[in-house]
């Protein structure tokens, strides 16, 4: 089972450090720009595990009930100004807990962690860590086969991904096209130079759509490298 959490205004500067640290307990986040987008997500889809509203605005008390109706997920809101009055009213509203933006991203996930525990706990729902490999501000799910980055997910197909996977593993190592034919095509077919160099650009285009960097350098006569620092 995926973990997700529905993150309803987060500044998205910092969305790529709360990521990182969420993927280190195997925790996806989705984002929502606002309560009126998260309404219409979670309309669609509601297996989040925690729904955490970002708001500095007013008028939040409103949207949140929505919020409250369409999910029996955890809510937890996050407010620059705490207000113990406020807080009485958010959690009236639906609100399972109300704190004040936390001073670091660590310690925001700790109280997420907290209440994604106690509800699966309590709903005897799997809580089975999922293995990920993180590459600067790109973070790929190797159990389900996805790529995340600059708050996007990122479509590869199966042998895209795999592909993508094997060289962002060994950063700087070099792969002859005898080694990445076998090990990523596997003796399915036999492959024309041509075939791993289309899945390649393919690649790249995907990642450059979204502005991300990332460079996978063919060493000429030899094959390729992954060479994106691991920051």
């Amino acid at each position: 089972m995926e973990k997700w959490i529905l993150a309803v205004g987060c500044e998205p500067e910092k969305f790529n450090e709360t990521q990182k640290e969420c993927l280190n307990y195997g925790v996806f986040i989705r984002m929502a720009a606002s309560p009126s987008e998260a309404i219409g997500e979670l309309a669609k889809w509601n297996e989040y595990l925690l729904v955490a509203l970002f708001s500095d605005t007013p008028d939040f008390l409103a949207s949140l009930k929505i919020l409250r109706s369409l999910t029996k997920a955890p809510i937890l809101v996050m407010r620059h100004q705490y207000d113990g009055v406020e807080k009485i009213a958010a959690i009236e509203a639906g609100a399972d807990e109300y704190i004040q933006w936390p001073d670091t991203v660590p310690e925001g996930v700790a109280s997420c962690r907290a209440l994604i525990r106690r509800y699966t706990e309590l709903n005897q729902l799997e809580n089975r860590p999922l293995n990920f490999l993180s590459r600067g501000g790109i973070f790929i799910s190797v159990d389900y086969h996805k790529v995340f980055t600059n708050t996007q997910k990122v479509a590869f197909p199966r042998r895209e991904f795999d592909l993508f996977y094997l060289l962002a593993s060994n950063p700087g190592r070099v792969y002859t096209l005898e080694q990445l034919y076998e090990l990523i095509w596997n003796g399915d077919y036999v492959p024309t130079e041509n075939s791993l160099h289309s899945c390649l650009r393919r690649i790249r285009r995907k990642l450059e759509a979204i502005h991300t960097p990332c460079t996978m350098q063919n060493v000429r006569g030899v094959g390729y490298c992954f060479l994106q620092d691991d920051t």
